[in-house]
């Protein structure tokens, strides 16, 4: 990855982007994608839309989530501290001392440290956090932080990427901003290519609270068949998945079976790690939106996902922009088609 990629991918990742606040994300993205048509739902997911030469030519979508974890305020208590709600599970134990970002309506935000204040930590050797003995010190009063802070703010654990070496990297959101890094190099890859069929190239909203986005952006897309970029976790998987081993192609979920043609397809022609989660992603949900999307998630394998220090390793970030370029180079629209209407082809 060049020095200007990096610079893009830290910014990426360090860029707020809880869920219903992915405005500095979808900038970023809106400029890399300038010279494309650009579509958007009214959730704020964004793409851009590679056109081909022949009228009616069928969609590619190539995406990933924009959003990231969070924490949402609930109440103001008396001594000024912020209580919280969690925006998809976090573990309580992983939020305890971690600094934050209460970002205020006027996009504006403030540091504060999550805290755990019914217990001397010098003093007990506590084992065990749960969620509701947690709470946001600001330094401020119940006065001071009325002043600044309302109900529905929300904050995010901060966590700026550093390199751990030069090509290690360290961060928050890197499971997903990283893709979102790579679907942008493939387009700079591809966008003066002569294509027979369209690629939408672009990030979805509002995801990790429940796929929300998700369903709106296929409707708005209505892919014919899609690819979804995700980080994967390599801590205790099963089977095994190594960073620093190139793509990892998820065959199962819990939420969805990958189409089987597009997978065979595309595991015929780039060498994966296979991987079988079960948390889900996108692809959970383009899948079966519309009429039924033939889809498939792949990526790369990542450490602490749902943490601000996530560990992911660029030169397979380079691989599986590579690898993608490639494959939709080879790619059409006769077999695009022949993908999307796979279960008569099972016949």
């Amino acid at each position: 990855m060049n020095q200007r990629n990096i610079q893009r991918a830290m910014n990426l990742c360090n860029a707020m982007g809880v869920s219903g606040e992915e405005n500095d994300v979808r900038d970023i993205i809106t400029e890399s994608l300038a010279g494309t048509t650009i579509v958007k739902d009214r959730l704020g997911s964004i793409f851009g839309m590679k056109k081909s030469l022949h009228e009616d030519a069928p969609i590619l979508m190539i995406t990933t989530n924009m959003d990231e974890v969070g924490l949402m305020i609930d109440n103001i208590l008396e001594d000024g501290r912020l209580s919280f709600v969690t925006l998809e599970d976090i573990s309580p134990a992983s939020l305890l001392h971690q600094r934050v970002q209460i970002w205020t309506r006027n996009h504006k935000y403030y540091y504060g440290v999550v805290t755990c204040i019914g217990t001397k930590f010098m003093e007990d050797a506590k084992s065990t956090v749960t969620l509701s003995e947690l709470s946001i010190e600001t330094g401020m009063s119940e006065t001071e932080a009325k002043n600044i802070f309302q109900i529905g703010d929300l904050a995010l654990v901060d966590g700026d990427m550093k390199m751990l070496n030069d090509h290690v990297a360290l961060g928050k959101a890197l499971y997903n901003r990283l893709m979102i890094e790579a679907i942008l190099e493939i387009y700079e890859n591809l966008k003066d290519d002569m294509l027979d069929y369209q690629i939408a190239f672009g990030g979805i909203a509002q995801s990790v609270i429940g796929w929300r986005g998700t369903k709106t952006a296929t409707y708005t897309v209505r892919p014919d068949i899609a690819l979804v970029l995700s980080g994967f976790e390599a801590n205790h998987a099963d089977p095994t998945v190594h960073m620093g081993e190139g793509i990892v192609c998820e065959y199962y979920d819990k939420q969805m079976l990958p189409s089987i043609l597009l997978r065979k397809d595309f595991t015929s022609q780039v060498k994966t790690q296979p991987y079988f989660g079960y948390l889900g992603n996108d692809g959970s949900f383009i899948h079966k939106t519309i009429n039924g999307t033939p889809c498939l998630a792949v990526g790369i394998a990542m450490k602490n996902i749902g943490t601000n220090v996530t560990i992911a390793d660029f030169n397979d970030v380079d691989t599986l922009v590579k690898e993608c370029t490639f494959y939709c180079r080879q790619l059409n629209a006769e077999k695009i088609h022949a993908i999307q209407f796979e279960a008569e082809h099972e016949h």
